[in-house]
């Protein structure tokens, strides 16, 4: 008997059953993997995303622009962030990866905020992305994360028991401090007090700074947040730059007081001598012995 003659010997009603049996799941995993916006589930491996949306949110010598990528996650573990590549114009063999933390990353979209350093490697690149482009991209990858409840983890090692969680940011390196901002306020068992202090060289170049101030307000008193600006101090809380501080001057700055030390713990993130000097003081203290740096 041949396929045709085989087929044929089988009820309507019976092929139907069969047929929808085998193209329900495999139309839902189309639908799961690209929604009609062009967005699809990230994966532990290289892929291309669309550029949903592209905003700029900041002009000047060092614009800041926000990307909205076509990639969806089902969980975005605290702390963690994303990885983009894209072809060395120098050294097409050695492409240039940098990673950076989502301001949101959710069952619908991934957005990005990237400050754009006209001699950089990679952000003059992203800058010229139009909506409808695509990024090469993966994630979410990272060690440092944030369990809730005054718990850190970084890869095996675990930072527990922490009671004050001081953030020195620089820049856009303020997005990974929204991430446990975040999970805080919205863990209303988690009491664990935050200290966010958020460095710029103009008040202009300020990120966030509303969305902040409303996370502030939230937070039912577990969050301080304090904004400078090395140029000037019109605007925000105070003119001052972290090169000039010492390890006193930002044990003080975070509000860390003597016998908080084993209890606390610093995250940083910014420019590469931003962080390179707040760890080097800090380190040479030594009262402040849990830092983790993004």
């Amino acid at each position: 008997m041949g396929f045709t003659d085989l087929v044929g010997s089988i009820p309507f009603e019976t092929l139907l059953l069969y047929l929808s049996a085998l193209l329900i799941p495999l139309l839902f995993s189309v639908y799961n993997l690209t929604q009609s916006d062009g967005s699809k589930y990230i994966k532990k491996e290289w892929g291309n995303y669309k550029v949903l949306e592209r905003r700029v949110v900041s002009e000047g010598e060092r614009p800041v622009i926000f990307l909205t990528i076509g990639a969806r996650t089902k969980d975005l573990p605290t702390g963690s962030h994303v990885k983009i590549k894209i072809i060395n114009p120098e050294n097409p063999s050695k492409p240039i990866v940098k990673s950076y933390t989502p301001t949101r990353f959710d069952g619908s979209s991934c957005e990005l905020m990237i400050r754009i350093y006209p001699l950089g490697s990679m952000t003059p690149s992203l800058y010229k992305l139009k909506v409808g482009d695509y990024i090469n991209m993966v994630g979410p990858t990272g060690l440092h994360r944030y369990k809730g409840n005054g718990t850190f983890t970084h890869g095996k090692k675990v930072f527990d028991k922490i009671k004050k969680i001081g953030m020195i940011a620089g820049g856009t390196g303020v997005t990974p401090m929204i991430q446990v901002i975040n999970k805080i306020i919205e863990t209303p068992s988690d009491n664990t007090i935050v200290k966010l202090c958020c460095f710029n060289t103009l008040k202009e170049e300020t990120l966030l700074e509303s969305e902040l101030r409303e996370a502030e307000k939230r937070s039912d008193g577990r969050v301080e947040i304090e904004f400078y600006a090395s140029r000037s101090d019109e605007g925000v809380d105070g003119k001052l730059s972290m090169r000039n501080l010492n390890a006193e001057g930002i044990i003080k700055l975070l509000d860390i007081s003597p016998g908080e030390e084993e209890s606390s713990i610093v995250l940083m993130c910014g420019p590469d001598g931003f962080v390179k000097h707040a760890r080097k003081v800090l380190k040479e203290d030594g009262r402040i012995k849990k830092v983790m740096v993004w």
